[in-house]
């Protein structure tokens, strides 16, 4: 007591240490403690000129610690010259008729202040504001109709009872109910006055950071009090975050006799407090409904552990969007609905506002609505439509559009005289519309309903049942075949030839696309079975073997090729081999060079590697003259080195990517074998050929010797001959 309130004199019972935890240790001793002050100088009140004009009279003229108590007196004022005795400790001046006590802020040492039945109006918030050792205030059975905000909030002392009650208040301001400064206090007693509601006058908020203390009894009870709070009224009071409400768990609310309206406000407290209600036994949680007349008296714990939440409903007004001649409830215990109930209420077209909630479940049975296709707008509330009413109106015809607005809602059309249905009613699910039987005169255009409609073992197979006229019989339009709806049957024949034209057709576009997207792969490969078939041909007496394109630039394939493959071609196997890099003639322009030298070669090989960093790509240059001559003639060849293993989607000419595609190139990472030896075997196996066809071709220049010996004359015979 002494460390959190500074009064040494405070002593608490003994009984109170058998409390179990030192919360109520300490709020035992808080609303217990008594002072161990005695000897009080005893002081008297002396009227000098009637009850306006009184002073403090000291018999002993001691100066200490003093009491006054003068009850059922004629004061109207304090006595003029109380702050004179600043020693006051006790002042009890009940029932008397004081309508202020502003003065009293000078009495520092002031414990005890009871002033019950006297006539105060009014309250500032700094009258005590001052005064640390003020214990007690009892101002019950005054006639204050309003106090300062934040009276209690500020309270820095030692405050235990704050008496209020049988008072005439209307509103309580929240920082009345709520202690900051104080670790605790015992009760503030706010009952039998006419608090019909709480406000927040100096916009306090609570923080993070907000200190309430371990707070004390709030004592509200016998009053006016109707509305709960949401969420809404608890950001207005202060609590931006309702999670927020839980460090007042320490304080106690007494709320009971109040007229308190259950409604929906009550609902998600009571949902949150489900598991809390066995454990809450106070008296003063036994809070009783005023209204609804269904739940009148009833306890709210009552309706928790029954969870009897169907009837906490809160009923909307013009200003939430209630169309006018309707009923609205808000009800979250039954799907989070808001009910719009304006049956038998005269309407001829649909309300132009509703209320804002996201489930609305509107009824419209019994009216006079005709033109649904008119009433159906661009309102955006059919989005939130999840029960339609519309049984027993005037309508005709479903409208066309916006149809698949209200494909999450159930849909009453029964009573209806509807002759027809759109297609577009179609977006919806049969079983969430209630039509009844519909007679029509059906028609071709109406065939899409076989398919839409219920199947006859369905659940709902009876929400919606369309009748066909027909030859003076109703017929379900499920019977109906097409002829009867007077549908064209087309002829078989045609569909049949039609559909062998069109998969032709898609047939040739997806071949042709497949010959164009690999073109060159099947150029390649049926080259390859032209020239195995057809036999190679005697080529023309070419200058040089070998060609071969690279990047020029990249050190380490010039090194392969002077070290490895070109002793291997030149030396080992005697081949003419000409590289730019080292054959070409300076001064002679490089590409008609290119396009001579490539033109009198039998075989070119084409080293691929990732980049190239010459000025000019000549590479690219010497692919193209390499493809030419490789494609107008069979006998020369194209061998592909992927010397940097890239993959075919990476080179820039698709033709030279047609050889990696089908494996027809030589690896680099191939290490079976030596590299520039499979390359040297490929001139072995066409030696060979071109060998056994010489010797073809030299046969058949002999016998042409024997038969024609008068061509030896000529000088063009010596080139063609062959030599023995």
């Amino acid at each position: 007591m002494n460390s959190l309130f500074n009064r040494t004199d405070l002593k608490c019972p003994m009984t109170c240490n058998n409390q179990r935890f030192t919360f109520h240790q300490m709020s035992c001793c808080i609303c217990n403690s008594k002072s161990d002050i005695e000897n009080l100088t005893n002081l008297s009140v002396v009227y000098k000129e009637g009850q306006y004009n009184s002073t403090i009279d000291n018999p002993g003229n001691k100066h200490g610690l003093y009491s006054l108590y003068h009850r059922y007196g004629n004061l109207t004022f304090l006595p003029i010259n109380i702050c004179n005795f600043n020693g006051l400790f006790i002042i009890d001046f009940s029932f008397n008729k004081i309508k202020s006590i502003d003065e009293i802020l000078c009495l520092t040492n002031l414990d005890t202040l009871l002033l019950r039945g006297n006539n105060v109006h009014y309250l500032k918030n700094n009258t005590f504001l001052q005064m640390k050792f003020i214990r007690i205030i009892d101002l019950s059975f005054n006639k204050i109709n309003s106090m300062d905000p934040g009276f209690l909030l500020n309270m820095n002392g030692s405050l235990f009872y704050l008496s209020l009650a049988f008072n005439n208040m209307s509103t309580l301001d929240v920082t009345n109910a709520l202690a900051s400064k104080q670790q605790y206090f015992c009760l503030v007693d706010y009952s039998h006055n006419a608090i019909k509601s709480i406000t927040n006058e100096l916009s306090w908020k609570f923080r993070t950071n907000t200190s309430l203390g371990n707070g004390g009894m709030v004592d509200a009870s016998n009053n006016s009090l109707s509305s709960f709070f949401n969420a809404k009224a608890l950001r207005f009071l202060g609590f931006e975050n309702p999670l927020f409400i839980g460090r007042l768990f320490s304080y106690g609310f007494d709320g009971r006799d109040n007229k308190w309206n259950c409604d929906c406000n009550i609902y998600p407290f009571a949902i949150a407090a489900e598991r809390l209600a066995p454990t809450m036994t106070r008296d003063y949680f036994d809070v009783k409904c005023f209204t609804p007349y269904s739940l009148k008296d009833m306890s709210i714990f009552k309706i928790i552990k029954e969870r009897r939440y169907d009837g906490l409903i809160c009923n909307l007004s013009l200003a939430e969007k209630c169309p006018p001649r309707c009923r609205c409830i808000y009800q979250p215990a039954i799907r989070n609905r808001t009910v719009i109930e304006c049956s038998s209420s005269n309407l001829t077209k649909f309300p132009s506002v509703l209320p804002h909630n996201k489930v609305l479940e509107v009824d419209l049975s019994n009216n006079y609505l005709q033109n649904l296709q008119i009433q159906f707008g661009h309102e955006d509330y059919y989005d939130r439509i999840r029960l339609l009413n519309v049984s027993n109106n005037k309508i005709h015809v479903l409208p066309r559009l916006h149809l698949f607005r209200l494909r999450t809602a159930d849909i009453d059309l029964r009573g209806n005289n509807i002759y027809s249905l759109h297609r577009s009613i179609g977006e919806l699910n049969p079983c969430n519309i209630y039509l009844d039987t519909i007679i029509m005169q059906c028609t071709c255009k109406d065939i899409w309903l076989q398919q839409w409609l219920p199947k006859s073992d369905s659940k709902c197979n009876k929400n919606v049942q369309v009748l066909c006229r027909f030859e003076g019989q109703l017929i379900p339009i499920q019977n109906m075949t097409k002829k009867y709806l007077g549908c064209r049957i087309p002829d078989t024949n045609v569909i049949w030839i039609s559909t062998v034209i069109v998969a032709a057709f898609i047939t040739v576009v997806l071949v042709s696309a497949s010959i164009f997207s690999f073109r060159f792969e099947i150029f390649i490969i049926g080259r390859k079975f032209i020239k195995y078939f057809r036999g190679t041909s005697y080529p023309l007496t070419l200058f040089y073997d070998v060609y071969i394109a690279c990047d020029e630039e990249d050190e380490k394939i010039r090194l392969w090729l002077t070290t490895h493959l070109l002793p291997t071609l030149e030396v080992n196997n005697m081949l003419k081999v000409f590289w730019p890099c080292r054959d070409s003639e300076i001064g002679v322009p490089r590409e008609e060079e290119m396009i001579h030298v490539m033109s009198n070669t039998q075989t070119f090989i084409i080293i691929l590697s990732e980049e190239y960093k010459g000025p000019v790509r000549w590479n690219e240059k010497e692919w193209k003259h390499a493809w030419h001559n490789y494609t107008h003639d069979l006998n020369r060849e194209i061998i592909i080195v992927n010397y940097d293993l890239l993959e075919a989607n990476e080179i820039a000419k698709q033709y030279l990517g047609a050889f990696l595609r089908i494996g027809q190139f030589i690896d680099f990472s191939n290490h079976k074998k030596s590299i520039e030896d499979e390359i040297a075997s490929l001139f072995t196996k066409q030696d060979k050929k071109l060998k056994k066809l010489a010797s073809k071709k030299c046969s058949y220049s002999q016998i042409d010797d024997e038969k024609f010996p008068f061509l030896k004359q000529y000088p063009l015979y010596s080139v063609f001959r062959c030599k023995t």
